[in-house]
């Protein structure tokens, strides 16, 4: 079902091209890509600040391209969605490339062999690579640039583990086992909005140490995420969305701990007598309901507040907590179906229609942005088999779709996103940037203007 809410057109124009003439589309081309380096000029400069920190652990004599510049050239990469460093080296080395990027950033002072960048992310840790996207983000929040995707005055934090590719031959000791097979798995965090906007945020690798007796997994990478966040965030307010994985007690009581809200899916069986003592509540009080509307979906909820739940941790002592619970029907057409969530936040008439349909039911929004980085940010695409280097390519990737976020909905370049799609806009900016379509000296008179990052949300 199409989210009421979403900003992207349902479906794209069926039609021919909008230009009549050569000058008609030259115009339109040189339109898109000033404000594509517009929003660059935004962003660009305060992450090559930050890449200017890091320490470069290359012999001074021996480098020929400034770490900054490597860094570019890797978040060019995925910008353009490039499917190998191979297929990257034979395009952005194009003169007309480097022409371009130099009208605007007369820092970029060459163009480098995405080689060296792979054999640079060995020796720099990828956590420092990973910390830059999540001051970026912050800095927005700062700026109140994202108060758009707030929900009942927090901000939603969805949490998914995902593979991210597996081999038949042992590539890494750290990679995860099972049966024949060695592969990486990570669990994400995402923000995510009403719009359907997708913020990527931070990563944590599960990953197996030597001295390991049981595998890593998803929740114990979410054990050590917990704190990065609440590190990262401050003291933002949060609410937490995951999956059916999730709804147990220590995860709970992380979010209890750091004054997190948190909506997770409750499955039929899991938390039994969390369950059994909803259904009394709710025979007790049938008033707890409320009839929706949403989009083509009849919706139909209930909930019962002020459950309490014990559990037992690892060294066997108790602990309670207070749980809520909300249960959705929804029918459409001849279609019916039950959504059921726990949540943090007894739930009232006034607030179930927001943390249910603009909060919880967005942790699709991680799915989602899987989906996207795996077809067109080649997330299953290693880079490399270095674990270091590996981790570090990940980051630049991530790093690259949040630019393009960005970017695609700043107001300059909304109505081409809203006409070609966001992959149709990505490859126009692309033919754009690559080809001998543009006139580089209004592009140098930017660089006298104040840049702006304006965006639609």
């Amino acid at each position: 079902m199409r989210n009421p809410e979403a900003i992207k057109a349902a479906t794209l124009p069926n039609r021919i091209s909008p230009w009549k003439t050569m000058e008609e589309e030259q115009a339109a081309r040189q339109s898109a890509a000033e404000a594509q380096l517009n929003a660059w000029r935004a962003i660009l400069p305060g992450l090559l600040e930050k890449f200017a920190r890091l320490k470069d652990p290359r012999r001074s004599g021996s480098i020929r391209h400034k770490l900054t510049v490597l860094m570019v050239y890797g978040l060019l990469l995925f910008i353009y969605q490039y499917h190998s460093r191979r297929e990257a080296n034979r395009e952005l080395s194009c003169p007309a490339v480097l022409e371009t990027l130099r009208a605007v950033f007369p820092e970029v002072d060459g163009t480098p062999h995405l080689d060296t960048l792979a054999r640079l992310l060995e020796r720099i840790p990828a956590e420092q690579i990973e910390n830059i996207l999540g001051t970026t983000v912050r800095k927005l929040l700062r700026k109140k640039k994202l108060q758009a995707l707030l929900v009942e005055k927090h901000y939603v934090v969805a949490v998914d583990g995902t593979q991210k590719f597996a081999r038949t031959v042992s590539f890494a000791p750290e990679a995860l086992h099972r049966k024949n097979k060695n592969y990486v798995y990570l669990l994400e965090a995402v923000l995510v909005g009403p719009q359907g906007i997708v913020i990527p945020l931070l990563a944590e690798f599960c990953e197996n140490g030597p001295d390991q007796d049981k595998q890593d997994c998803e929740l114990k990478a979410f054990y050590r995420l917990a704190p990065r966040l609440k590190e990262l965030m401050g003291k933002l307010p949060l609410l937490i969305v995951a999956d059916g994985l999730y709804p147990n007690g220590p995860v709970m009581q992380i979010c209890r701990q750091n004054n997190w809200d948190f909506m997770i899916v409750l499955p039929s069986n899991c938390l039994q007598s969390v369950w059994e003592d909803a259904l009394g509540i709710h025979q007790l009080e049938p008033e707890q309901t409320r009839k929706h509307q949403w989009g083509d979906r009849a919706q139909s909820f209930w909930w019962a507040n002020g459950i309490v739940y014990d559990w037992r941790d690892a060294d066997k002592r108790y602990h309670r907590l207070a749980l809520n619970v909300v249960v959705c029907n929804e029918t459409w057409g001849e279609n019916e179906a039950t959504w059921a969530w726990v949540s943090g936040t007894p739930l009232t008439k006034k607030n179930v229609i927001n943390r249910c349909n603009r909060a919880a039911r967005h942790r699709w929004g991680i799915e989602e942005n899987f989906l996207t980085e795996k077809h067109g940010y080649s997330y299953e695409h290693p880079f490399s088999y270095n674990w270091n280097a590996l981790k570090g390519w990940h980051a630049l990737m991530r790093l690259a779709h949040l630019i393009n976020i960005l970017t695609l909905h700043t107001v300059a370049l909304w109505d081409t996103v809203q006409t070609l799609g966001i992959h149709g806009t990505l490859r126009f900016l692309w033919q754009t940037f690559t080809g001998n379509w543009l006139d580089l000296s209004r592009l140098r008179r930017l660089c006298n203007k104040p840049a702006q990052l304006r965006l639609v949300i």
